[in-house]
């Protein structure tokens, strides 16, 4: 077990000791946007483990913010994603079945080396050893996914602020024409969503380049079972037989 969470669950890279020698690495904001290395590059384990060190500084250091993690508990703030994590000097496995990865500085968030990689994007990985845990990661899945209703993505009271907004700015030449004002109501109602709505960063650009809600890479065309089957009986006229 320790070997796979070597291999698979990391939380450590030289040079993440610290918050000063994080600081020390530069932050690339735009770094998920480049293209991973090429697996016929002579130098291609080298060049991940490069990108790597660039992506987890830029997508894995978890910094605590008021409205983002920090909440009122006990009276007290505490960060609900439970940082600063558990450090320890090596990958280790514990009788009790408690596990931890490398990790020296207690805000780097773990991740799988493969899909920070090739994806490019932040990641969390756990290792599953209870039928709790299970449980508890398809409920966070689903509710991430059908991204619930949170204060700053509440539909009608994002509605509610567009609206107050538009009343207490009339425009005077839109007076006497109905549709405009109607028009400028929506347009305000509408601007607001957008800037209130949580987009990921794919779906921007797929927007903008004007390719819609779904990017398709290749074009398709149908396969049908009969044609397939004719193929398999020219190949192999004792199938025919078999079937009658």
């Amino acid at each position: 077990m320790v070997t796979f969470i070597r291999a698979n669950i990391r939380a450590y890279l030289p040079g993440f000791e610290s918050a000063e020698s994080i600081k020390s690495l530069p932050k690339e904001s735009d770094v998920a946007y480049c293209r991973p290395p090429h697996p016929d590059d002579p130098n291609y384990k080298e060049e991940c483990q490069k990108l790597e060190t660039r992506l987890a500084r830029a997508e894995q250091v978890h910094t605590c913010k008021l409205r983002r993690c920090l909440v009122f508990r006990s009276g007290r703030l505490q960060c609900k994603r439970r940082a600063p994590f558990p450090c320890s000097t090596e990958d280790v496995v514990l009788p009790s079945g408690e596990w931890f990865p490398k990790r020296l500085y207690g805000y780097v968030n773990a991740w799988c080396p493969a899909i920070l990689v090739n994806a490019r994007c932040n990641n969390d990985i756990k290792l599953l050893t209870i039928g709790e845990d299970t449980r508890n990661i398809t409920f966070y899945v689903a509710c991430y996914s059908a991204k619930k209703q949170g204060k700053t993505h509440n539909l009608s009271a994002v509605l509610a602020d567009g609206f107050a907004y538009h009343e207490s700015h009339p425009r005077a030449e839109y007076v006497n024409s109905v549709r405009d004002q109607q028009r400028l109501l929506l347009f305000r109602l509408v601007n607001t969503i957008n800037r209130e709505q949580e987009l990921a960063a794919v779906m921007v650009m797929s927007y903008l380049m004007g390719w819609g809600d779904v990017y398709r890479s290749h074009s398709y065309s149908p396969i049908f079972w009969s044609a397939f089957v004719h193929a398999l009986y020219e190949a192999f006229p004792a199938l025919r037989r078999i079937r009658r």
